[in-house]
């Protein structure tokens, strides 16, 4: 009797420990601009599953879409509006040193990647202009903080830099129906990202509304974005109309934050990803959630127990992709929803 008691206890605990393997926090780097203007790496653990497959009812299937291996570590990317090609960031060492450039690649596979921009600079968060043939994104390659600039889908006809201010300028979005540029911008005598709108030449500056991650619709009238609430310091989903007015909060449950909000091709859904929910060993992580565009309606759809970040709709809605640490590796994965 005592000797199968041995063995049931050591049943266990051998269960246990598989269970436990199958977690680990994988970091993802932070790349921002220090008080003194210098740009600082942080990395921010997020959980992760070893498993990659998808069980929530809500979807159809996942593919990965990249396969890093560790070797870069991905994060913002793009889907081009016009051309099976997603632009991402990837952070790499360069002659002992870390560097942040573009690559693109394509969203049907088959295909290698191709780099857009080199050097030992931060190139991040890029984004297809509505035409799909140049990509925005923020560096500090002409500056110490960094700034918007415009590279040729091809890489082929050189670097533009469009911001010309002493601000901290980051994450440019295209409007759809405009010439006009949305970003979020911190100026040295500021501790709050503010929303700004410039024309693709440089001209025109002009400050919205405080806000981060702002995002044009497809018609071009309203913009999502996020803010930090004062109280509870959670990161919460808003709306508002284009020019700043009409400014309506999306997502209020103050024990979680709710990030990266982007529209659906039919303005009529917003996809975003939040760590309100758990998976099924009870575990809270961020996955991908879907609401309607006046906040109801919320439903989850990624329900892995890995961190989902950053979804994007394909221009035909029949696709989300998204950043994932599923497998143990940063990669951006896709999914077809029921």
């Amino acid at each position: 009797m005592k000797v199968k008691k041995i063995m049931l206890c050591m049943i266990i605990i051998a269960f246990l420990s598989g269970c436990a393997t199958q977690y680990k926090m994988i970091s993802l780097s932070q790349i921002e601009t220090s008080e003194k203007e210098e740009i600082v790496i942080k990395k921010k653990p997020f959980i992760a599953f070893e498993e990659v497959i998808e069980r929530s009812p809500n979807v159809k299937s996942v593919t990965k879409m990249t396969d890093l291996k560790g070797e870069k570590e991905p994060g913002f990317f793009s889907i081009s509006p016009t051309s099976p090609s997603i632009v991402f960031q990837a952070l790499e060492e360069i002659n002992n040193s870390l560097a942040s450039n573009l690559w693109k690649t394509s969203t049907t596979g088959g295909v290698g990647m191709t780099r857009l921009t080199a050097g030992r600079y931060f190139d991040v968060e890029p984004s297809f202009t509505r035409d799909g043939n140049n990509i925005l994104f923020s560096s500090n390659r002409s500056s110490r903080s960094t700034k918007l600039f415009s590279v040729s889908v091809d890489g082929a006809s050189g670097i533009t830099r469009i911001t010309q201010s002493q601000s901290e300028d980051r994450s440019p979005f295209a409007d759809p129906k405009s010439d006009r540029i949305f970003f979020m911008s911190k100026p040295s005598s500021s501790y709050s990202w503010q929303i700004w709108h410039i024309n693709s030449n440089g001209s025109l500056p002009t400050q919205i509304k405080e806000g981060l991650w702002p995002k044009v619709s497809n018609d071009g009238n309203k913009i999502v974005y996020c803010t930090q609430d004062s109280k509870s310091k959670k990161y919460k989903i808003w709306v508002m109309n284009s020019d700043g007015t009409g400014q309506t909060q999306l997502s209020t449950d103050s024990d979680c934050d709710d990030l990266y909000p982007n529209w659906a091709p039919g303005d009529n859904v917003i996809v975003y990803c939040s760590d309100i929910g758990k998976d099924s060993n009870g575990k809270k992580n961020f996955d991908i959630w879907l609401m309607s565009v006046n906040g109801s309606n919320k439903t989850q759809l990624t329900t892995n127990g890995s961190t989902d970040l950053m979804p994007v709709f394909s221009p035909d809605s029949n696709y989300i992709y998204f950043l994932s640490n599923r497998g143990f590796y940063w990669d951006i994965w896709r999914m077809k929803i029921r």
